[in-house]
């Protein structure tokens, strides 16, 4: 999966997008994101344009008794990224994950949905790259 979570209070989705990054994989990165008319031009006191994600899903999340948690559902905002400095070295978060590691397309297409990635993170990312 890719890096993600949980936006914070007062934080918007793709400064929650840099943080989980940074906090899952230890690279700084710069959110990539549609370029949009500026709404506030000449009036910026009254808010800011927010970067547009890439897709947004409403996913549904089976209960999970491990974990002591209800069925539920999550809305995913879905952002590309690129490093901040090339030389950065990714480092796992072992908290969040098991490995970390770069694909290939051709090492997604080979990924099986059963057991290695869910089927509508692979079929987005064929579709995009």
């Amino acid at each position: 999966m890719p890096p993600g979570g949980h936006v914070e209070e007062n934080e918007a989705p793709e400064e929650t997008a840099r943080r989980e990054c940074k906090e899952e994989t230890g690279l700084d990165v710069e959110i990539v994101g549609n370029a949009q008319d500026n709404l506030f031009e000449g009036n910026p006191s009254e808010g800011r344009m927010l970067k547009s994600p890439i897709a947004m899903l409403l996913e549904e999340i089976p209960a999970c008794p491990e974990r002591s948690e209800p069925a539920h559902q999550h809305m995913d905002f879905l952002f590309l990224a690129r490093p901040l400095d090339a030389s950065q070295t990714a480092v796992l978060d072992e908290t969040e994950g098991r490995e970390i590691r770069w694909f290939s397309r051709e090492d997604i297409e080979k990924l099986d949905e059963q057991t290695e990635i869910f089927s509508n993170v692979k079929k987005y990312i064929l579709s995009v790259f």
